[in-house]
């Protein structure tokens, strides 16, 4: 190819070069800074200009470069619709030279750009990939020619080894075009390891050949040609391919293709619930299912390069065991004696991953499971996956073991990002903003010093119960993404959130250019509430992230630039709507803080709590029953009391007689999170605070096993009018999650809000 055509508009009538011309006349090109580079130093002088002349030179004993080369060429010639040529040497005075250095380490790269050439250095075809994604993203940045890349000098690399993102397909079947869009989007971010969860109780979507039923009753899966299809895709982007398979739990699929794998024998049925734990799993007495897991698994290792192969074996429940004559037998044969912190059933399992973990070792393979398989007799090479918060990741780092953090409070990107759940797409798990993805804590406490060498990285998932498609994956991984890729990459050089934010912008466009779409939550405003009894006010403090200007009303209009600017806390009196917004430098808007606060008889006052919430949901001793403001269906806001396995009773003090009719309270209620709601609410009222007359009690009905989602419910009692000064409020939860749920028979979480009296 020759000629390019798209080229030519650097050139004038004139024939001469309006390079610097060009550019001031529409907005200068820049480089992403996110991932935050080692250093990058934006130099002045001329830029270096793209011409039909410009060429890639790459020395032929580089070939395993070639594939980044490709990748950027294919980006090219969407964005001008031609690329540049490849050539071993060039007499070209336009040239991006392509140099191998070994003194740079993995994946890092330097980047040279002046008037003359673009030059990168890298000790291996990754370094080298990044480097050119960095020129990609920066002409990406451009709307028409001339394109141009601005002199600079950076150098770069990564701090973790192991920076990943796990897509579930089992709950929701992505073709294998949304699963390549997918990989993008880990390209995009330097993200080098999909972890790609092919199994779960909702289907089996790999093709097995030595048991074809699996895919038969699953329908919709992928053919191995197709798996090495998108291996070989993943490949040409540096992205190593993590296959799953869930074992020995979440195994409803596999169970009904072959039902003589399960403790029962069956029949099965294929599962319609969106996520959940079944208790129905493989038989751990059988020596079918050891056999059935070794050959699936040789068959993955045969399939998938990867050095690592995921089994799962989180969420193992251990009813069917009990029970199993066939189990109980493998207790007896394996010695298997329950501790004070386990069961000889969790030593079953753990038996399974003992096996597991030497089969893979004989296949070449290193087995990663989730932080249930942790286990005194596990071996020490096995990597675990801690999700069930980073304390499990520190357990395993003092056993020895690897560790790639994958917290739910940190990296689920299932997670909802904004307070305002009634307006966003329905999640599972709690609340995730993006700063607390950015914020997140990963650094080693005293009891694992010197295990850093065992820390591979971090992991971003998304589980896909509630994403269904293209729009709402995006809506759920981006901007996240963005935090995520600065926490793998520059890990403990990261900065403060601000300056992130600051930076985030032209992400959002490369974002835009690749049609990709994201979430617009990029902060929040965090709000504080203080109740003051003396002088009967409500004081608001509002924060928000370094440098942003905060701008509220008070009379439910939607705040901007020209409202009441934010400078010191808010006393409040009467009933109103706080609303507010921030504004960073860079233009990013903060998400809208709504309050509805609601003053009544009980606000402001004394609050006396007779029963003991859990530690973690005290809600400042009751404090945040009578502040006058609703909470979000958010357990975690610090705005609930929460209790397990005991009532809530509750004293006010009104602080002299008044006349009452009626009491109104919020509960919670989230399946997914254990929590039931309220059984039963009984109001008392009271002259001393010590002799109380009940007023009115009500009952409500348990809501039901697979309630998806959260609600609030503002449960209002009626009663006589009655003088008072003292009302007790007493809240029952139920007494075990109901048959069908994953937790049956155990106690439900209770969580109460606002109390008012009327």
């Amino acid at each position: 190819m020759k000629k390019r055509d798209i080229f030519r508009g650097v050139l004038c009538a004139a024939g001469c070069l309006l390079t610097l011309s060009c550019v001031s006349e529409k907005e200068k090109p820049s480089y992403i800074e996110i991932p935050k580079a080692l250093s990058m130093n934006v130099k002045g002088g001329n830029p270096f200009v793209l011409t039909e002349e410009t060429e890639i030179v790459i020395p032929s004993e580089l070939k395993d470069w070639q594939a980044g080369i490709s990748v950027f060429n294919s980006s090219l010639r969407k964005l001008t619709g031609d690329t540049l040529a490849v050539v071993g040497s060039s007499s070209s005075a336009s040239t991006v030279l392509l140099k191998h250095n070994s003194e740079l380490p993995s994946e890092g790269f330097r980047l040279h750009v002046n008037a003359d050439e673009v030059r990168i250095e890298a000790a291996d075809a990754a370094g080298a990939f990044y480097a050119l994604q960095v020129l990609n993203q920066s002409l990406l940045l451009q709307k028409q020619a001339p394109f141009t890349l601005p002199a600079v000098d950076i150098e770069d690399g990564p701090e973790m080894k192991y920076r990943g993102a796990m897509l579930d397909v089992s709950r929701h079947f992505f073709t294998v075009e949304q699963v390549k869009r997918f990989i993008d989007l880990l390209a995009v971010h330097r993200l080098n390891y999909f972890h790609w969860h092919l199994t779960d109780d909702q289907g089996w979507r790999m093709e097995v050949k030595k048991y074809p039923k699996l895919t038969e009753v699953s329908k919709e899966f992928y053919t191995q040609e197709e798996i090495k299809d998108v291996i070989s895709y993943a490949k040409q982007r540096f992205i190593t391919v993590v296959p799953e398979i869930d074992l020995p739990g979440h195994t409803t699929a596999a169970l009904v293709a072959y039902p003589q794998l399960g403790c029962t024998g069956g029949p099965y049925t294929m599962t319609t619930d969106k996520g959940g734990v079944h208790k129905d799993v493989l038989c751990m007495g059988k020596d079918f299912s050891y056999q059935f897991a070794k050959d699936v698994l040789s068959e993955v290792a045969t399939l998938f390069p990867s050095p690592y192969i995921h089994i799962g074996g989180d969420e193992v429940p251990r009813d069917r065991w009990k029970q199993c004559p066939d189990c109980q037998a493998a207790i007896k044969k394996y010695h298997l004696k329950a501790t004070q912190e386990q069961s000889a059933e969790d030593l079953l399992q753990g038996e399974f991953n003992v096996q597991m973990a030497a089969y893979l070792k004989t296949l070449g393979r290193q087995m990663v499971g989730w932080d249930e398989v942790l286990s005194d007799n596990i071996d020490p090479s096995t990597i675990i996956m801690s999700w069930r918060g980073l304390n499990q990741g520190f357990k395993a780092l003092k056993k020895g073991h690897p560790v790639i953090f994958s917290s739910t409070g940190h990296f689920y990107f299932n997670n909802c990002q904004a307070e305002d759940a009634a307006n966003e797409p329905l999640s599972t798990g709690g609340l995730l903003p993006m700063q607390t993805v950015y914020e997140a804590p990963l650094v080693l406490p005293e009891s694992v010093a010197g295990r850093d060498t065992l820390v591979l990285g971090a992991e971003a998932c998304l589980w896909t119960s509630h994403v269904d498609n293209d729009q709402l994956l995006d809506y759920m991984m981006l901007p996240r993404l963005a935090a995520f890729s600065e926490v793998t990459w520059t890990g403990s050089r990261r900065g403060g959130y601000a300056d992130f934010l600051n930076r985030l912008p032209h992400m959002l466009e490369i974002y835009e250019k690749m049609g990709f779409g994201y979430a617009p939550h990029f902060f929040g405003i965090k709000a504080s509430y203080a109740p003051d009894a003396e002088k009967n006010q409500l004081f608001v403090t509002l924060n928000s992230v370094e440098g942003s200007t905060i701008y509220y009303t008070l009379d439910g209009t939607v705040p901007d630039k020209n409202s009441q600017v934010y400078q010191s806390p808010i006393g409040i009196e009467e009933s109103c709507t706080l609303k507010a917004v921030a504004y960073t430098p860079s233009g990013l808007c903060s998400d809208l803080l709504q309050k509805e606060v609601k003053v009544n008889k009980a606000t402001f006052k004394k609050i006396t709590l007779q029963t003991t919430p859990e530690t973690r949901y005290a809600g400042e001793n009751g404090k945040v029953l009578v502040d006058g403001v609703r909470s979000q269906p958010f357990h975690t806001t610090g705005m609930w009391v929460g209790y397990l396995g005991k009532p809530m009773e509750a004293v006010i003090d009104m602080e002299e007689k008044q006349n009452v009719t009626q009491v109104v309270l919020s509960s919670l209620t989230d399946m997914g999170s254990y929590i039931m709601g309220i059984s039963k609410v009984e109001i008392y009222a009271s002259d001393n605070g010590e002799d109380f007359t009940l007023l009115t009690e009500n009952t409500y009905k348990a809501p039901e096993a697979k309630m998806q989602g959260k609600k609030i419910e503002n449960l209002t009692l009626n009663f006589s009018e009655t003088q008072a000064r003292f009302i007790k409020v007493v809240a029952r939860g139920f007494e075990a999650l109901p048959e069908g749920h994953s937790g049956a028979g155990q106690p439900p979480f209770l969580f109460v809000d606002e109390i008012e009296i009327n």
